[in-house]
């Protein structure tokens, strides 16, 4: 079974997840995953998603209520179960990407417009403590609350006004200003992998590594096709990179110790996408992307080699893309036992649908 969550910003504005089944076609009883949230908190512009046994977060991005959401499996639907945090809760909380539930029990969330990636401690709605790396080699720093990988130029001020240049500059995310002298979005999709948060830097034209426990910066990954990458997904020991800036996907084999230094990725798909966003292995092995303007899915070999059109005139533009296996949907497996790729293995989440 196939989870897409919509854009919600195309003509439809579909504010939720669409589900398929594996052959691609709509789900007949219930195409629609969420099951409607009051409307002092609807679902809007919906971007990364989790699922966790029975639990599933979801990063609601509209700036005016930016807040990760947890939705209660109900028979083959989740119901809506509250706000886990909030922008009140946690001030670097302002238009999410990504979310990743780890090991650990902390929710990691990329926030766009503080380009910071948050650790959080969903169970009572507080930041965990700021990086020890940041905090040991900037004592000095004015860091926002929760802060596990920080903007390059220290704390962000609020969304509007100039990047301040008196802050210390730590190893963190690529900042780039609009011609307004404004922040532009830099981090976008994160995946926690064995004990390794793993971030698409937008800006900085790289995927940056970094330890869960410390927040040190240990490796950077990096190729010429890799321009803007916005979306990650592992399956097994790979980490895939989709370059929004090349219309490409790029692949690095993850080895068993920790990735140091300068790291290059090999290309799966070289220049053949239109707008790219999530994408995933199937069950079959293949490889299916979701593209933004053409509103369709894409199917695609381990290689590269063109299959064809996968799901065509979605409703609204995809974002993330995710295969469950129809045991994970009722009960067993959560997305984190089925890798964010959503195939079988026994890695960690498979959101991407991610």
């Amino acid at each position: 079974m196939w989870w897409i969550s919509y854009r919600g910003e195309g003509k439809a504005g579909v504010d939720n997840i669409g589900v398929f089944e594996d052959d691609g076609t709509p789900r007949a009883k219930h195409p629609l995953l969420l099951d409607p949230s009051p409307k002092a908190h609807a679902l809007h512009i919906p971007r990364g998603f989790d699922l966790v046994d029975d639990d599933l977060y979801i990063a609601n991005a509209w700036r005016r209520d930016s807040h990760v959401a947890r939705y209660r499996r109900r028979g083959d639907n989740f119901h809506y179960a509250g706000i886990v945090v909030a922008t009140k809760h946690v001030a670097a909380m302002v238009h999410p990407f990504d979310v990743d539930l780890g090991d650990d029990g902390r929710l990691y969330v990329s926030c766009q417009d503080t380009n910071t990636v948050i650790a959080v401690l969903p169970k009572v709605r507080r930041p965990a403590a700021v990086a020890m790396h940041l905090r040991k080699k900037f004592p000095n720093g004015n860091f926002l609350p929760g802060t596990l990988v920080a903007s390059a130029q220290g704390r962000l001020p609020e969304v509007g006004n100039r990047v301040p240049r008196d802050v210390p500059q730590p190893q963190g995310l690529g900042v780039v200003l609009d011609v307004h002298g404004r922040p532009r979005h830099s981090v976008r999709g994160i995946v926690v992998h064995r004990q390794h948060l793993y971030v698409a830097d937008e800006a900085g034209d790289t995927v940056k590594v970094f330890e869960v426990g410390s927040g040190r910066l240990v490796a950077r990954i990096r190729g010429k096709r890799i321009k803007k990458p916005v979306h990650l997904t592992v399956h097994g020991d790979t980490l895939y990179i989709g370059a929004a800036g090349t219309g490409s996907i790029l692949a690095y084999d993850i080895p068993k110790d920790t990735p140091l230094g300068k790291l290059k990725a090999r290309v799966v798909i070289d220049g053949k996408l239109t707008a790219p966003s999530g994408f995933a292995i199937g069950p079959d092995g293949d490889l299916y992307v979701a593209e933004r303007l053409t509103q369709r899915v894409r199917r695609f070999s381990r290689e590269g080699k063109k299959k064809g059109t996968f799901i065509d005139g979605l409703p609204d533009m995809p974002e993330f893309l995710v295969h469950v296996p129809d045991k994970g949907v009722k009960g067993a497996p959560s997305l984190r036992s089925v890798t964010r790729s959503g195939s079988g293995s026994a890695t960690k989440r498979s959101t991407r649908a991610r």
